[in-house]
């Protein structure tokens, strides 16, 4: 009974690497189950003993997916709890720029196959494993923001920061995924280390939050005056 369970989990795996592999290169809509079968080594009875659809294990192969990948880059980039908000926003800087350049991030190209071609699957688990990891961004964005900052402050901020870490950088994931299409040149900073790049953008981003705080901070200035003046 052991044996068979491991022997189940294994083929549950290899069926997954297999998805995950081919969703990245061709995308659910040119990926069939029997392509998967034969990169797995496996059966159609082992596809709907552990997946019930080709839709099932397509949402099962990207999170199969996107959980290597944080377990392989780690949000907070190894920086303890305890540290500065700056080197715990670089930490986070550094994660996402090795995770966005690594080619094993697979996770990456099924996401952005599907945003070119959706099908709406992965909406739900998407949102679900992202959520949490986005929450834990924005809460480190309030904490260097500081009380002054709104909602909108916090998310602009968040938004410019990750069009930097991830945006860009998916121009040369889309070059690697269609190496034919000229339309794709390779940007000019590409060869630039990643230690190199997480340091440019950790300290653009610092200079901007810092132009952020002393604005909104003294928007509040202004607006406690003129409420002060008002009421004497």
């Amino acid at each position: 009974m052991t044996t068979n369970r491991a022997d189940g989990l294994e083929t549950r795996r290899k069926l997954l690497d297999a998805a995950g592999m081919l969703f990245a290169e061709k995308g659910y809509h040119d990926t069939k189950t029997g392509d998967i079968c034969r990169a797995a080594q496996a059966n159609i009875a082992a596809v709907h003993y552990h997946f019930r659809s080709k839709d099932e294990i397509y949402v099962a192969a990207w999170r199969h997916e996107f959980e290597r990948s944080i377990s392989a880059y780690p949000p907070d980039g190894g920086i303890p709890a305890d540290a500065s908000a700056e080197d715990r926003l670089r930490g986070h800087i550094h994660a996402l720029v090795r995770r966005s350049t690594d080619p094993a991030s697979r996770d990456l190209d099924i996401a952005h196959r599907e945003m070119s071609n959706p099908t709406g699957l992965l909406a739900e688990v998407m949102h679900r494993a992202i959520e949490p990891l986005r929450a834990m961004h924005l809460g480190l964005i309030r904490e260097l923001l500081g009380p002054d900052a709104t909602d909108q402050d916090v998310q602009l901020c968040e938004m410019s920061i990750h069009a930097q870490c991830v945006v860009s950088l998916m121009h040369e994931r889309q070059r690697r995924l269609n190496p034919g299409d000229e339309r794709h040149p390779p940007p000019p900073w590409q060869c630039v280390d990643k230690s190199v790049l997480t340091e440019h953008i950790f300290r653009f981003s610092l200079a901007g939050l810092r132009e952020v705080k002393r604005t909104v901070h003294q928007a509040r200035s202004k607006t406690k005056g003129r409420i002060k003046k008002a009421r004497a």
